[in-house]
C-alpha cells in the first residue's frame, strides 16, 4: 500500500477532518477521498460508515489503522535514521500553558530522552490554537486536550476542579454575591460549557468576570479574588481547588480530560511517529 495514502489516511483519523487532514498532507480534500477509496479497492474492505453527517471507521478500518501506523512509523523512522545528520532545525513543540507546570517537563525529558540531540522550541496556546498552527505546518508535536478517541498518542487523564485562591473567607464571600463570578478559559475549553450549562441548569446566578486563553491571566485574576475557576486539576498551580464542604450548595461537575501527545502528518524530518510513541510510553510509565 501506498505510504502517502496511509499518512492521509491516518491524518484524516486522527483530526477527524477532511479539511484538517488535507492541510496538514498538503494535498486537496478531493485528492485524499480519493486516496481514501483506493485503500478500499486495495483491501476490498469497507473502511468507513457514515454515521449522520460523520464518517466513522469500521471494525475493519480499525484494524488497518493500527498497522497503517506501524507502516507510516517505520518508514519515517528509516528515513529520520538516514537523514538524522544533515536535520538541524529545532523540533517545534506545542503546549498550552496550563500545562506547562506538570506536563511539559516529562515530555521534554522523554523528547531528550529519545533524540537527545535535538533542540526543542515550545510554542504556548490553548489546545484549539495548536491544531490549528500544526494544520498550517507551524507545528510539529502538541501536547493537547483530546477531542476524539484516535486523535494522538495518550498520555494522562485528569478530573476537572473548581479553584479559587485558597481563602475561605474570600471564597464564602464570592458565594454570598448576588451573581458568582467566574473567570474561565475561552469556548474552546471543555470546562467553559460545563460550568455555563451547569449553573444554568440549576438556575443559579452568575457572571462571567472574563475569560481568557491564558492559563497565566486566569490563575492571576483568581489569585486577586476576582472569581472562581474550572481546570484540570494538573493545571492548578498555585490555586486550590473547591471542596465541597466549603460551597454552600452543589457545584456543576465537571469532566474527566483525556491529555495527549499528537503528531502533524508532516512532522519534523528527526522526529516521527516511532518517536512520539516512546515519549508517550515513558512518560505512562513515569
Amino acid at each position: 500500500m501506498d505510504i502517502e495514502a496511509l499518512r492521509s489516511y491516518i491524518a484524516f483519523v486522527e483530526t477527524g477532518s477532511f479539511t484538517r487532514a488535507s492541510l496538514q498532507v498538503h494535498r486537496t480534500q478531493s485528492a485524499i477521498s480519493q486516496q481514501m477509496k483506493k485503500l478500499e479497492e486495495q483491501t476490498g474492505k469497507v473502511l468507513f460508515v457514515k454515521a449522520g453527517r460523520k464518517l466513522m471507521l469500521t471494525d475493519d478500518g480499525r484494524f488497518l489503522l493500527g498497522y497503517a501506523r506501524q507502516l507510516v512509523s517505520l518508514n519515517d523512522d528509516a528515513l529520520i535514521q538516514l537523514q538524522r545528520k544533515n536535520s538541524s532545525r529545532p523540533l517545534i513543540l506545542g503546549c498550552p500553558d496550563d500545562y506547562v507546570d506538570k506536563i511539559l517537563p516529562k515530555v521534554v525529558a522523554g523528547i531528550k530522552q529519545v533524540a537527545p540531540d535535538l533542540s526543542i522550541d515550545i510554542r504556548c496556546d490553548n489546545s484549539a490554537g495548536l491544531r490549528k498552527q500544526m494544520d498550517n505546518g507551524d507545528i510539529d508535536v502538541a501536547i493537547v486536550t483530546s477531542k476524539s478517541q484516535n486523535e494522538g498518542y495518550f498520555l494522562q487523564n485528569d478530573r476537572g476542579v473548581w479553584g479559587y485562591n485558597g481563602n475561605k473567607q474570600a471564597l464564602q464571600a464570592l458565594f454570598n454575591q448576588p451573581k458568582i463570578p467566574l473567570v474561565l478559559y475561552d469556548k474552546t475549553c471543555h470546562f467553559y460549557h460545563a460550568a455555563v450549562d451547569g449553573f444554568n441548569k440549576m438556575g443559579k446566578a452568575y457572571e462571567i468576570a472574563a475569560i481568557s486563553s491564558s492559563a497565566s491571566a486566569i490563575v492571576s485574576l483568581v489569585k486577586s479574588g476576582r472569581g472562581i475557576t474550572t481546570m484540570a486539576e494538573v493545571s492548578l498551580s498555585g490555586l486550590h481547588a473547591i471542596n465541597q464542604n466549603d460551597c454552600p450548595f452543589l457545584l456543576p461537575f465537571l469532566p474527566e480530560v483525556t491529555i495527549e501527545l499528537v503528531l502533524s502528518a508532516n512532522a519534523h524530518p528527526g522526529f516521527g511517529r516511532a518517536q512520539v510513541a516512546a515519549v508517550a510510553k515513558t512518560y505512562t510509565l513515569d
